[in-house]
């Protein structure tokens, strides 16, 4: 008789690599031939989505546990609750996100299983201290077939904001300090989405600057809640602009009567 496999809460390969977020692989592949992988996605409040993306080699399927999470396929957005199935044949643009202030648990399926070997190794990179950008994501993409639906990605969200915080006097630094690697890991995927530009930290000085690119000043408040550090902040975001001719027009004429111009 063939053996049956029981993976009970808590046991399978936990993996977290991508800041606030993780994957419980509940079937490899091993016991399936490699048809069928299974995984428990875990999303925190407020977690943006990967850029939207497509697979040319397996389908992925997502089942919702609990939550609310944000599909988007092409231009279009679902809502999708508990009870809901989602199913992404391959060549399908999407993405997926919680916005919402509830962790979202999804169910998700890859047939074949080849891209539960994807997260392991997206671990690996994250754990190496290697950045992730499109440049060192795309060969990791290419190795699964996937690829950026380029058609449908985002206009570059030209506003910037700049985020100035002070740490509260009631902070536990301790618990601040246990939290530096997470802060790093995400910094990295924003970084990777085009979302944080300039980021400081100064515990000493008890305060933080954080440029975030954001279409709205309510955007820019969503990307700051995922870093770790921003509970520890009292902060304000202040909308930056480019300069216009008329500003531009004031600048050159200053630097006109400056000893250092020519």
């Amino acid at each position: 008789m063939a053996p049956v496999t029981i993976v009970r809460p808590g046991e399978g390969e936990l993996i977290a690599n991508n800041g606030p977020s993780q994957i419980r692989i509940l079937e490899n592949g091993s016991n399936t031939g490699h048809r069928l992988g299974v995984g428990e996605i875990t999303l925190l409040p407020h977690t943006p989505g990967p850029i939207q993306h497509r697979h040319a080699q397996h389908d992925e399927g997502f089942y919702v546990l609990a939550g609310e999470v944000r599909f988007t396929v092409g231009e279009d957005d679902y809502v999708a609750g508990p009870g809901t199935w989602v199913i992404v044949p391959p060549g399908a643009p999407h993405t997926f996100a919680n916005p919402g202030d509830d962790t979202a648990v999804m169910l998700s399926t890859f047939t074949p299983d080849l891209y539960v070997q994807y997260f392991r190794d997206l671990k690996a990179m994250v754990e190496s201290g290697q950045s992730m950008t499109p440049e060192t994501m795309t060969p990791l993409w290419s190795r699964y077939a996937t690829e950026i639906s380029s058609e449908y990605a985002d206009p570059p969200a030209t506003p910037t904001f700049m985020v100035v915080g002070a740490l509260r006097p009631d902070t536990d630094l301790a618990k601040f300090n246990a939290l530096r690697e997470d802060e790093h890991k995400q910094l990295e995927v924003l970084r990777s989405q085009g979302k944080v530009g300039a980021h400081y930290v100064s515990p000493a000085r008890r305060a933080t600057f954080v440029e975030i690119i954001a279409a709205d000043e309510e955007e820019a408040a969503r990307t700051l809640a995922t870093l770790p550090f921003a509970q520890f902040f009292d902060a304000d975001i202040y909308p930056t602009m480019l300069p216009d001719d008329a500003e531009l027009a004031h600048r050159s004429r200053l630097l006109s009567r400056s000893p250092l111009a020519g």
